[in-house]
């Protein structure tokens, strides 16, 4: 269909909707014995499943809860796609689309093209992609086929989880109860992938897990608090709603219990405009091209169903079911539980739209989509952000996906037995209801943010997922998938979109391949590194589909023929790589010093290749790549090299405990005084040297430095600002208590200029923010740019450097840039004669 016009009419949904959902139902008990049995028609588990599949497992079963496939593309109607994110909605992402994640985005986009008269994007709004769930539902139906119609993938819809098949401390298979007949179901596997919703194997099963907040001292995260919440503070589920453009009027009945303070208070600033465009779907006015009607997703944070205390009505509903139940985590909770708490969700998304219909006109053609084919035409579950977390191998906590230095920079920690690739901010929705009256639980409620711990605390670097936060403590035959991940809540709240929940499932079907292939255990072969190149020559593998970025380049794309080669270095940390190369410049000279780099790191690592030389290898740094991957890939994979057997690397943490336990300490980057903010101490002792501390009224001045507070310029003072800035400064909380700590800031452009005689100099300074993120800083020093579009993290700074000549008597710094959205930040500055002692540079 790509490239004609199709009109996506009602009747041609209903029959599309038809053709998705049509699973035969079995009316006998079943027992079915499977290699891997993966639990969840999520999208996690929809990849799981193929990526298995595809890497030669016989015997997949999936089982799902519904009949629907897709998990947040699909099933909860989350149409906006979101996926790996640096800062903002601009149309970019961090890391090329790439894996399932990509085969899927294709087809939806191909299949919009031919629906919306040849728009692949047709939603016009901030996310990139859109897509009707329906369509959504089409594309995972057509994923799984191949494999289902081979008999690889045998598929079984309406089961809930009833009990795990355990053998010691080995899960062996999982009962199932029909939600459609009578008829049980038990599958017997190797090998099972929990990819539901609540992690319901998991919580079966034995295995270790967790719900709510960690406390600070259980993995030391900075932003963790000092102790543990309830375990019901988790993030908001969603009942999200699909509406569609109607020729006239059609407006809902008032729901029970309507009440438009629900709305009007900390979300009343919500008006027409943006309700209707930022989670729209299609656009049918905004192309030319499209027939139809416009089509909106309403995923707006009024909905937002906190989960910490229900309202008394539901809260009394629960206790009916069993003493206690409103007070459980909703991961406890039984289905006909969780049932209670949806039907309140489902309502309170109805509230919103009642409100929204009452209150803009244009809403009142808007009607809830039929595409579900549910009796309420909403979708068949809400949007779930989180659900319970392993108890893993490795708990990966903040610490170590934090941008090192820089939220542009890879993480902190680079996982060794990486399988998948991410970015996001760490991103709490509100988890507390406000209650809006006295009547407390029975009255009316909002979701509360409680302020920025919660919600948008900056990001992570580009980070990589550890093969061991799959795996559980002390149980074996089990993975994690979809959402049941080890990393804790501050983590989970960065790896949860579309895109990184597909991610993880693929990463876990090919995990569980390997395994089966050797008749191994997961929690086995995490320190074997020829078994970690099993799976990621699976996972890199170009025949059936698109190759995952394990490692996260920002410029390799993964349909580039050499991304695989690329790939295979980097995972095997051959290449040259800082903190800051997030890029692979594929088309630059490879030169005599890089290529002699890499051939010295694969000796380190134990690697062959002797039949090249630096000499040899000429070129671009594509072709080099793709010269000593055709090497290195007729080789056995050297192990990991092992000093001890329970501390490879001789540093005091016991492997199983130890993020890079092949590296000494924790951090995969040196320490780069650059980036710390902290001024060389000897540069202040030099004779001539001035040092200036842009700081507050109320700051304590710093010795050795001359305080600027935002003044504008004075002859007599001989520096300052051409515009007031005294408003413009911050101080921050800062253990180091240094010139670091406070700044004077610019949004738009301001100009600093300083006395100063004909010369030559030296200019050190700082950018950054000791509290927050700031991003797209910019800053000139007498016309050079020393600083494009910096971004720095909470805490962490831009140092530079530079030598400039001063010919009109003042040296002239300009900040920011016209029209700028963002801040730049300058905490210090210090200016040296050019010609004075270099003692002082780092």
């Amino acid at each position: 269909m790509a490239g004609s016009s199709m009109k996506l009419t009602r009747r041609s949904v209903l029959l599309l909707l038809l053709l998705v959902c049509f699973v035969p139902i079995r009316a006998e008990a079943e027992t079915i014995e499977a290699d891997l049995l993966v639990v969840g028609g999520t999208e996690s588990g929809c990849a799981a499943a193929v990526q298995a599949a595809r890497m030669g497992v016989k015997r997949v079963v999936l089982v799902n809860d519904i009949e629907w496939l897709g998990g947040q593309f699909s099933a909860e109607a989350l149409g906006a796609i979101d996926e790996n994110r640096g800062h903002g909605y601009d149309g970019t992402v961090p890391i090329p689309r790439s894996g399932i994640f990509r085969d899927v985005i294709d087809a939806i986009e191909a299949k919009n093209a031919g629906l919306y008269g040849g728009v692949q994007r047709p939603g016009n709004t901030r996310v990139i992609t859109t897509s009707r769930p329906v369509v959504s539902q089409q594309v995972f139906r057509e994923l799984l086929a191949p494999y289902e119609n081979s008999g690889q993938i045998q598929r079984f819809s309406n089961y809930q989880v009833s009990s795990v098949l355990k053998e010691d401390s080995r899960v062996k298979g999982v009962r199932f109860k029909s939600t459609a007949n009578d008829s049980p179901l038990t599958v017997r596997a190797a090998i099972t992938i929990d990819a539901s919703d609540w992690g319901d194997v998991i919580r079966l099963s034995g295995a270790g897990w967790d719900v709510g907040l960690d406390a600070r001292h259980e993995y030391d995260e900075p932003s963790a608090p000092e102790s543990g919440e309830p375990r019901t503070d988790i993030n908001p589920i969603t009942w999200c709603m699909i509406l569609e453009e109607q020729s006239s009027e059609t407006r809902i009945e008032r729901p029970d219990g309507y009440d438009p303070r629900y709305f009007t208070g900390k979300w009343g600033w919500i008006d027409e405009k943006f309700a209707y465009t930022s989670r729209r779907l299609v656009d049918s006015k905004g192309f030319g091209k499209i027939e139809g009607p416009d089509l909106l997703l309403i995923n707006t944070p009024p909905i937002d169903y906190p989960l910490d205390v229900f309202p008394a009505d539901v809260a009394a509903a629960l206790e009916k079911t069993e003493q206690g139940a409103s007070q459980k985590s909703i991961v406890e909770m039984t289905p006909q539980q969780r049932a209670i708490v949806f039907a309140d969700a489902k309502n309170h998304s109805l509230k919103f739209l009642y409100y929204l219909q009452d209150r803009f006109p244009k809403f009142r053609k808007m009607a809830l989509s039929d595409e579900f084919g549910t009796a309420d035409n909403l979708p068949p579950k809400p949007y779930i952000r989180e659900s319970l977390r392993l108890d893993a191998l490795h708990v990966l906590r903040e610490q170590e996906v934090l941008g090192f230095q820089n939220r542009s920079h890879y993480a902190t920690a680079m996982f060794p037995d990486a399988v998948f690739s991410w970015q996001f901010e760490l991103d709490f929705h509100p988890t507390h209801r406000s209650w809006l009256t006295d009547q407390l639980e029975a009255g009316p409620w909002e979701a509360d943010f409680r302020g920025n711990r919660r919600f948008g605390r900056g990001g992570t670097g580009r980070a990589v997922f550890p093969l061991r936060s799959f795996v559980p403590k002390g149980i074996d035959g089990l993975l994690g998938g979809q959402k049941n991940l080890g990393y804790t809540s501050i983590v989970s709240s960065s790896c949860r979109l579309h895109d990184q929940s597909i991610h993880a499932g693929q990463a876990s079907g090919a995990i569980a391949a390997v395994c089966l292939r050797h008749e191994e255990q997961p929690s086995a072969i995490w320190d074997q590194r020829e078994r970690l190149a099993e799976i990621w020559n699976g996972l890199l593998a170009s025949d059936q589909g698109a190759p995952l970025a394990i490692w996260p380049f920002a410029d390799v794309d993964p349909l580039e023929p050499a991304f695989a080669a690329i790939q295979q270095l980097a995972l095997r940390r051959l290449l040259p790589v800082g903190p800051a190369s997030t890029y692979f410049d594929a088309d630059s000279p490879a030169t005599s010093e890089w290529t002699e780099q890499i051939l010295l790191n694969a000796k380190e690592q134990g690697y062959d290749l002797t039949p090249l030389t630096a000499d040899r290898l000429t070129g671009g740094r594509r072709d080099v790549a793709v010269a000593i991957w055709r090497v290195l890939q007729q080789q056995p994979t050297p192990p990991w090299k092992r000093q001890s057997k329970q501390d490879a690397d001789l540093d005091g943490l016991v492997d199983a405990e130890d993020a890079l336990p092949f590296t000494v300490g924790t951090v995969s980057w040196r320490n780069d005084p650059r980036f710390d903010g902290l001024v060389d101490e000897t540069i202040l002792q030099l004779p001539d040297s001035q040092a200036f501390d842009f700081t507050g009224k109320s700051s304590s001045p710093h010795a050795g430095y001359l305080p600027d507070i935002g003044e504008k310029f004075e002859a007599a003072r001989g520096y300052g600002w051409q515009a007031n800035l005294t408003k413009n400064t911050r101080q921050r909380e800062d253990q180091q208590r240094s010139p670091r700590s406070t700044f004077v800031f610019t949004r738009s452009v301001d100009t600093w200029e300083l006395v100063l005689a004909k010369g030559r100099y030296r200019v050190i300074g700082c950018l950054g923010d000791a509290g927050h993120e700031q991003a797209g800083q910019n800053l000139s020093v007498e016309g050079d740019i020393v600083a494009d579009h910096i971004d720095t993290d909470a805490g962490s700074f831009y140092e530079f450097e530079t030598t400039v000549d001063v010919n009109d008597g003042r040296l002239t710094l300009v900040l920011g840039k016209p029209m700028s959205k963002t801040n730049t930040c300058i905490n210090w500055l210090v200016i040296i004669p050019a010609d004075e002692a270099t003692t002082g540079s780092r």
